[in-house]
């Protein structure tokens, strides 16, 4: 049987840094040479061959940074170097994220032909004074006609928005929310605005220029989010994302399940199975440094290390938990855990978590995912 794969290629270019984001993205100081960057992207690809070749791709990610501002024909041809070695097939689910800017509207079709069959739109919000203060270069009207666009050229459209921002409450965020959903995308992932180290938001945040809502505004905007979704027939699956059925996002669903992957590109995470040992692979983060890497040693990996058992427990209690799943205790005990069956019963019991129907699943309910982080901390032993 054929092993698979999710592969994800990190662009780390944008055109300007969003104030809050604390991404490994950058703006350049000057023109970005694409046919230099694929050729380094390549080199990557194939030093990771013992990893790459004869899997099957279930998933492949062009994340960012601003990808879109790639010219197409990088893409494809990325695309096409990655076919030579594996098997990307129709049902591979191929993404790429995307700003709703003029400039990258016009590529949408281009994209299209690419491969690409999901795309990620980073909408943020429909406030136009909001898009202002987060820094986004578009307007809710223009983030709308990308949207609309992208209907015509990908068979999923995903859109990304932000919550518990500065003055936000119940009644603008459910106003902002159904107008986003009443454009009827496959797909929604869903951010809470949180301040970030070493951004210009928590400078601002730091000095009291900007102040986010508290908790409880927070939880009740989230609740919110969930009564909408359901009402546009999207099923949360994960803590952040919301899909209508079949539209789950394999890429992330591959994390969330402690999959296998390939990262790409500068700052790229990897997780590979190598002689029953789960490996941890980690690229130079600086895109010049990432280069001058790959040029002497044909590689960029900054760290390559067997993940401990603790580890491996410690992530796959974290994913699962997040899921619509939850984390499989036969699964959970097989890398060695032991759960806290006293602080599960008290869980249950108080309605944060529930039993799967077979009871091989715990599940956090949606009461509990407003502390979603205080539970995972408390069910290990």
């Amino acid at each position: 049987m054929m092993s698979e794969l999710s592969i994800y290629i990190h662009w780390p270019y944008c055109l300007s840094k969003c104030p809050y984001c604390d991404f490994n993205s950058h703006v350049p100081d000057k023109k970005i040479n694409q046919e230099e960057f694929l050729e380094l992207i390549k080199k990557e690809i194939d030093y990771h061959g013992k990893y790459i070749d004869n899997k099957k791709i279930s998933s492949i990610f062009f994340g960012g940074g601003t990808p879109s501002l790639m010219d197409p024909n990088i893409i494809e041809r990325i695309l096409a170097h990655l076919s030579s070695r594996c098997n990307i097939e129709n049902n591979t689910e191929i993404t790429m994220e995307a700003n709703p800017t003029s400039v990258e509207l016009q590529k949408f079709r281009d994209y299209s032909n690419t491969g690409i069959n999901r795309i990620s739109i980073g909408v943020q919000s429909l406030d136009n004074d909001d898009l202002k203060n987060l820094g986004r270069t578009h307007t809710a009207e223009l983030a709308i006609k990308a949207i609309g666009i992208a209907q015509k050229y990908f068979e999923s459209v995903s859109i990304d928005l932000i919550y518990a921002r500065p003055g936000q409450n119940e009644k603008s965020w459910k106003l902002e929310l159904e107008r986003a959903l009443s454009l009827q995308t496959q797909h929604l992932s869903l951010y809470q605005l949180t301040i970030e180290p070493n951004t210009l938001y928590e400078k601002l945040y730091k000095s009291g220029k900007i102040k986010l809502p508290n908790e409880t505004l927070s939880n009740e905007l989230y609740q919110i989010t969930e009564e909408i979704c359901h009402k546009f027939s999207l099923k949360k699956y994960e803590i952040s994302n919301f899909s209508k059925r079949g539209f789950e996002c394999k890429h992330n669903l591959n994390y969330w399940n402690c999959g296998e992957w390939i990262g790409i590109g500068p700052g790229a995470h990897s997780r590979v199975k190598e002689k029953n040992k789960r490996r941890s692979l980690i690229n130079e983060y600086d895109p010049y440094n990432w280069g001058q890497k790959i040029r002497n040693s044909g590689h960029s990996m900054i760290e390559n290390s067997v993940l401990t058992d603790e580890q491996n427990q410690d992530e796959y209690i974290v994913m699962s938990m997040r899921t619509r799943d939850g984390l499989n205790v036969n699964k959970y005990e097989k890398l060695g855990g032991k759960l806290n069956i006293d602080n599960i019963n008290l869980l249950i019991s108080n309605g944060y978590l529930r039993k799967g129907k077979t009871e091989e699943n715990i599940k956090i309910t949606r009461k509990g995912s407003l502390v979603c982080d205080s539970i995972i901390s408390s069910l290990a032993d």
